[in-house]
């Protein structure tokens, strides 16, 4: 069990920058992908959209400026933040996304900034999490959406669990995060932070292995902090002689919850407390 989940992360995507998005762009859903699916809510409804905890870029890279047009905005602002220079060199270098080096729990930006924050496959990573939710909710206008998505246990089907089952125990350790046990209760979080949760939703998704490349491409995704190099070469092995002269390849269902928030509308102010306040002033 690691002791230092910062160090890990900071290393991890020192030496990973951009295999996130690598992994994610081939997912499938039908013809959706985890980018689609949480943009979705968000795409052309605002000027102005944060990606928190960026990554390498993909949200900006997928919020395609057809897609304001079609809608009328003019000059849609795009911005990405995370705390990893180097997932933020692989943002300019593939998407030439406008992005910052901040700390989720410390947004470089006004109250009310934005019409819309997107947060994909991080809200997991966050510490703490409670200051990056109310962070969230400070940068978002009153009525402004978070659309995030996070890690599942769920939907699987019976097939899932025959390739699941092997590949956790080759590993000795499912994927693990650090803030892995806040999400059984992030809706109640999201509403304390004042984003009150308009859908709860789940999708399989599913990333299909056919050669020792896409293995390697999937073990490396992963956040498993305490893998050794011999499980991680068992792990891969196994998955490239399960896919061998198959041309559709081993299908790995990987779950994913969307949820999506409203940052809640200031609270009308009665006629009682209006006048107390203006009395208040002339005191």
């Amino acid at each position: 069990m690691t002791s230092d989940w910062r160090g890990y992360l900071d290393d991890f995507h020192v030496r990973h920058a951009g295999v996130t998005e690598d992994l994610l762009r081939r997912c499938r859903a039908g013809d959706l992908t985890p980018y689609g699916w949480v943009l979705r809510p968000v795409a052309g409804k605002g000027r102005r959209v944060l990606d928190v905890a960026c990554g390498s870029g993909a949200v900006a890279g997928d919020l395609h400026l057809e897609q304001y047009q079609r809608e009328g905005i003019e000059d849609p602002l795009v911005v990405g933040v995370d705390r990893s220079r180097q997932e933020l060199a692989k943002a300019r270098e593939r998407h030439h996304a406008q992005v910052l080096c901040a700390d989720a729990t410390r947004l470089p930006f006004t109250e009310g900034g934005f019409d819309a924050v997107v947060c994909s496959m991080s809200l997991m990573v966050v510490q703490p999490l409670a200051e990056a939710l109310a962070e969230i909710a400070r940068v978002l206008r009153p009525g402004g959406m978070l659309s995030a998505t996070v890690p599942a246990a769920v939907p699987l089907r019976p097939s899932d669990l025959l390739v699941l089952g092997p590949l956790t125990a080759r590993l000795r350790t499912p994927p693990r995060f650090p803030g892995w046990s806040e999400l059984g209760d992030l809706g109640d979080r999201l509403e304390d932070a004042g984003l009150h949760v308009v859908e709860d939703a789940r999708e399989r998704f599913v990333f299909s292995v056919r050669d020792a490349a896409d293995a390697e491409l999937l073990i490396a995704a992963l956040y498993l902090p305490d893998l050794s190099p011999e499980r991680r070469s068992t792990a891969i092995a196994w998955l490239t002689e399960r896919a061998h002269g198959r041309p559709e390849g081993v299908d790995i269902a990987i779950p994913i919850r969307r949820v999506l928030a409203m940052r809640r509308e200031p609270a009308p102010t009665s006629p009682a407390k209006h006048a107390r306040a203006l009395e208040a002033r002339r005191d």
